[in-house]
């Protein structure tokens, strides 16, 4: 749920977002999707149920549409047009024909090596079953919102996820396009791919950058396929699926796994396209071109080379417990970092005590936030077949909780003020005197005011004194190991990057024929663009560059 509202936020245009129908029904989200006109759309997994028993395939070759049920009831279970789903999305099918308890037939062949391999186990593989679901009145809200000329805003993966590529998407964004232009040719749909980049999606306060991609037309020959109905419709609608999908991919990020995208982020760090901080856009962006380049030149023996040198330059990174970023904190001489390092404890001490009062007032929502949104995140793990470490459930719910227990956590301490002012045992009352003849009203407004006050010192100097810990640590491994030992890494550093360097430049021509001329250090600039009808806050001159 922290998607939409940040692309709320940031969109100039009101967008409606299709909710799930689960969420829908639940009271908190429900209430708030319904006042944001969120249209309802039921989702095959929400109304699955298991079904009894296993099942099997006899006979892959002759029969590969039988199923052969091991102890199930398909007849008082199962009604023709329903769907057999495997476990791990390993496959699905429509159910054409319920022969007997232990028998029926479905409409297609299970393909998928998964599914043959769950369905070949001599002792079958559990499974459950979804009802068809008529999707006709959700198309029609969604028809009539873009004929009043608004803006509807789908996720068409199906779900939240926190994997480092892009899901399969669902074709219904598709027939949703093509449904509305072919029953209205001057609507003037336009389908914008957007991207949204989490830096550290379950951290408070992380950043995020949302890319907002050109804007797709619904191509002409495509709407006459799908008015022909058939296997021309599909058609249709899976070709403007890759369209949408090449669009997304050119604004979000897609590695096969963790490894490699922190292998791409450190070449991403080490490269020096400018003697400037790049932007959050600029970053993304970088990091984009750089998994294109490596999915590209992987092969190639100083591509393999410097990938093993990255490792191992993290691994030592690791050892010491530093970031990239530290390294060159460590370039400083023992009497330097001694005085740093006790001036940074003093200042930490310092805004410890500034930020203690609004921290101790907070404690019981970091604790109920931590317990309640990792036991949410358990429970989605078990639940889902595509979550890794369901950062996405742990973020929504950390925010969820914060927004109803923040308020009435200040109220409790306003109230306990007023009561405490109003009943002030003798120790006290010097210092109630100042307002004991105040409104109750008042003391519970002052009081409520600061609450917040304090919480957001405590919150400003807590990020602060986080950066001054992590400063630490480098510091004291230069006054343990000595200049001599922390210079090694610095020059390790230094030599990994100009060779990485050396070598994007050498080979980014290749990919990006413009990319000697306009290098990323000559792109930066002030200029700034903006689509008319949607934010971007970061599309400068380098950020057009990038996009062509």
């Amino acid at each position: 749920f922290v998607d939409p509202v940040i692309l709320l936020m940031h969109a100039s245009r009101r967008v409606y977002y299709l909710t799930a129908a689960a969420s829908m029904r639940r009271k908190f989200i429900g209430f708030y999707g319904r006042c944001l006109r969120g249209i309802p759309v039921e989702r095959q997994q929400d109304l699955a149920k298991t079904g009894a028993g296993t099942i099997r395939l006899d006979d892959r070759y002759a029969e590969p549409t039988l199923i052969t049920g091991i102890n199930t009831r398909f007849t008082e279970q199962l009604k023709v047009g329903m769907k057999i789903l495997l476990p791990k999305s390993a496959g699905q099918a429509r159910i054409d024909e319920i022969i007997s308890d232990t028998q029926l037939r479905t409409s297609k062949e299970m393909k998928e090596l998964e599914a043959l391999e769950a369905l070949t186990q001599s002792e079958g593989t559990p499974y459950k079953f979804a009802p068809h679901i008529d999707q006709d009145d959700m198309y029609r809200a969604v028809y009539q919102r873009l004929n009043n000329g608004e803006c509807v805003g789908i996720f068409p993966e199906g779900g939240s996820h926190d994997r480092t590529e892009m899901l399969p998407l669902k074709a219904g964004a598709t027939i949703m396009a093509l449904g509305a232009t072919a029953a209205n040719p001057e609507l003037g749909l336009k389908i914008v791919p957007t991207g949204l980049n989490y830096f550290h999606p379950s951290k408070f306060r992380s950043r995020a950058v949302i890319d907002f991609g050109q804007p797709i037309d619904v191509p002409s020959d495509l709407l006459d396929k799908y008015r022909q109905g058939g296997d021309a419709k599909r058609q249709a609608c899976n070709d403007l699926l890759e369209i949408v999908t090449d669009g997304l991919k050119q604004v979000t990020l897609n590695t096969p796994d963790y490894e490699t995208l922190k292998l791409i982020q450190a070449g991403r760090r080490l490269y020096q396209p400018t003697q400037h901080s790049l932007t959050m856009a600029q970053q993304v962006e970088l990091t984009r071109r750089f998994i294109k380049g490596y999915n590209t030149y992987r092969d190639l023996p100083e591509v393999k080379e410097l990938r093993d040198r990255v490792e191992d330059y993290n691994m030592q990174l690791r050892y010491y417990g530093i970031r990239d970023h530290q390294v060159e904190t460590m370039q400083v001489g023992r009497a330097q970092a001694g005085a740093l390092f006790l001036w940074r404890l003093l200042w930490l001490l310092i805004m410890g005590l500034v930020a203690l009062p609004g921290t101790v007032l907070n404690i019981p929502v970091f604790i109920v936030t931590g317990v309640v949104s990792k036991r949410k995140a358990k429970a989605a793990l078990a639940a889902s077949t595509v979550k890794v470490r369901a950062r996405d459930v742990i973020a929504t719910w950390k925010i969820l909780i914060a927004l109803v227990l923040v308020p009435l956590l200040y109220t409790v301490y306003s109230v306990l003020a007023v009561f405490f002012v109003r009943r002030a045992p003798a120790w006290a009352q010097p210092f109630t005197a100042s307002v004991a003849g105040w409104p109750s009203f008042a003391i519970y407004l002052c009081s409520w005011a600061l609450a917040s006050f304090m919480s957001y010192t405590a919150l400003v100097f807590g990020e602060q004194a986080i950066d001054i810990v992590k400063s630490i640590r480098p510091l004291f491994l230069t006054l343990i190991l000595g200049q001599e030992h922390t210079d090694l890494l610095v020059a390790q550093r230094e030599d990994l990057s100009n060779d990485i360097t050396e070598l994007v430049n050498e080979l980014g021509p290749k990919i990006y024929p413009e990319f000697s001329n306009t290098r990323v250090k000559d792109q930066l600039g002030d200029d700034k663009t903006m689509h008319p009808n949607i934010i971007n806050e970061s599309a400068d001159a380098f950020h057009r560059k990038m996009r062509e």
